[in-house]
């Protein structure tokens, strides 16, 4: 099919692009658009457009590693309205932007049109079968056959409560829907179980078997308490299956320093990658600048850039990542050379 589609939001809103005023920083252009609708604010910067990014004058492939658009059963992912709950009770996940179009129409056309307006080139989906939330996988390689050149690369949900129905679903995704790789979220499935426990292994090893990538879902929210983000059990899986390539997605947050280390101890291996996503992007989340630190100096070909849209919006992800002071070659290996290596987007 036909990738192009017209765009009425992309049409007005195309990225304008620019170079990066310093040395080792890398720098967003903001304008002021009274026109711009509310949800396309950037607080608490203001009523500021994200216009794009740009490295010393030349075009920078973005690829963001983990969208979820709003496209049939997709939908399920979409987080609460940001005040759903009153402030004591309401998630930090939540806090601090608006919902943009895309989220509140839950509309695939205006998450393409976003896609436009904040430069992000390609985007990796990313399925989910967990708990209450059950992405149909038929339905992300339908979203991905539309747009293959936006969505070049789809990973299947996998529920592995039932372990041999999980396997065959791998065998099905990998194979006749020819999907790239699995993701799963162990925490949530029911009962819940830790990523290192050995019945999730024959999951791990079908992956493996097939040549996919395992995305890892770990973190403080990924199962009844934080133990099941602790790093250790991310590395005995690591151990197990040496030559699986393992993306650990929320990078074990609040375990940032036990992660980096896990990283460090398994460089041999070369099977470990991270996605900080908005665990580093959200403002005062501790650890932000330890992930910085790591790719600057040892770990700049191992993070992925992601927005894990709809947790948060495609440009103010990218506007909070503009925080961050990257060497130019470890922001372009995060922002799209990694993901590329990985999986051979060219």
């Amino acid at each position: 099919m036909n990738p192009t589609r017209p765009g009425t939001l992309a049409k007005e809103m195309m990225p304008a692009f620019i170079p990066v005023g310093a040395a080792f920083r890398v720098s967003f252009s903001f304008e002021s658009r009274s026109s711009l609708p509310d949800a396309w604010s950037y607080h608490p910067a203001g009523k500021k457009e994200i216009r794009g990014l740009r490295a010393s004058g030349e075009e920078r492939m973005i690829i963001d590693a983990r969208v979820r658009p709003p496209f049939k059963s997709l939908t399920q992912v979409l987080a609460s309205e940001p005040g759903a709950r009153p402030p004591v009770k309401r998630s930090p996940l939540v806090s601090g932007y608006e919902r943009t179009p895309s989220m509140t129409q839950k509309s695939w056309e205006l998450f393409l049109d976003e896609m436009d307006a904040a430069g992000i080139d390609k985007g990796i989906l990313v399925g989910r079968q967990a708990g209450h939330r059950t992405i149909l996988n038929d339905d992300i390689a339908e979203l991905r056959d539309r747009y293959p050149e936006r969505f070049p690369i789809a990973l299947a949900g996998i529920n592995g409560a039932d372990v041999d129905a999980g396997v065959r679903e791998i065998e099905r995704a990998l194979g006749e829907l020819q999907f790239k790789g699995i993701a799963v979220d162990p925490g949530w499935w029911v009962p819940a179980r830790y990523v290192d426990d050995p019945k999730n292994y024959p999951l791990y090893q079908k992956c493996d078997e097939l040549g996919g990538v395992l995305y890892l879902t770990c973190s403080l929210m990924q199962g009844p308490d934080i133990s099941y983000a602790e790093p250790y059990r991310i590395q005995r899986v690591a151990n197990a299956f040496p030559d699986l390539q393992i993306v650990v997605v929320h990078a074990a947050f609040p375990y940032t320093s036990e992660m980096i280390g896990v990283m460090i101890a398994n460089a041999p291996l070369g099977n470990l990658w991270v996605i900080p996503d908005f665990f580093q992007f959200i403002p005062g989340f501790p650890g932000a600048r330890e992930w910085v630190d790591a790719a600057n100096h040892f770990l700049g070909d191992r993070i992925l850039y992601a927005s894990s849209y709809p947790v948060r919006p495609l440009a103010q992800s990218l506007a909070e990542f503009q925080r961050f002071s990257y060497k130019p070659d470890v922001l372009e290996n995060i922002l799209s050379g990694n993901a590329a290596r990985l999986f051979g987007i060219p």
